[in-house]
């Protein structure tokens, strides 16, 4: 069997650990769209599963910087991943969490305000603006607000706020 992948390829993983309720959906995507990559990025009832496709070399460099590069609040326990064949997509997308399967979900603990949330709060330019829900993916309340499994906004005590 060849070790040498094709020029182009996709792939799946899986990611375990605080790897919600951090911004890692967002990072996810952005991170793709910055490699060209196409495909698809899930909450999966405590993991993260991404299906990602593209040229193999900025694939690999992709799947390295999910870890490396991860959002500061978020802890990647375990990532594995699995090539792919016959998969295909035409951008890349944020879907739906699912909560088909037994939650593993850890909700990272509630954090005070970072900086960046404090400068927008005072800044009277800024569309933030003394906004009394403000936080973001490196701080401000989880635990707290989570009502049920998937953790998504719906299902937490902040879905009758607009955004």
């Amino acid at each position: 069997m060849s070790s040498v992948l094709p020029r182009s390829q996709a792939v799946k993983v899986r990611l375990s650990g605080h790897v919600q309720g951090v911004g890692f959906r967002p990072f996810i995507y952005r991170l793709a769209r910055n490699y060209g990559i196409t495909g698809q990025v899930q909450n999966r009832m405590g993991d993260v599963e991404v299906v990602a496709c593209g040229e193999t070399s900025m694939l690999q460099r992709f799947c390295d910087d999910i870890v490396d590069r991860a959002p500061p609040l978020s802890k990647v326990t375990a990532a594995e991943r699995q090539w792919l064949q016959d998969t295909f997509f035409d951008s890349f997308e944020i879907v739906a969490s699912t909560a088909a399967a037994s939650p593993e979900i850890a909700v990272p603990p509630d954090y005070f305000m970072c900086d960046e949330c404090r400068m927008e709060l005072q800044d009277p330019d800024d569309r933030r603006y003394q906004y009394p829900f403000i936080n973001c993916t490196q701080c401000g309340p989880r635990y707290t607000l989570i009502q049920s499994l998937p953790y998504d906004r719906p299902n937490t005590s902040m879905s009758e706020f607009p955004m």
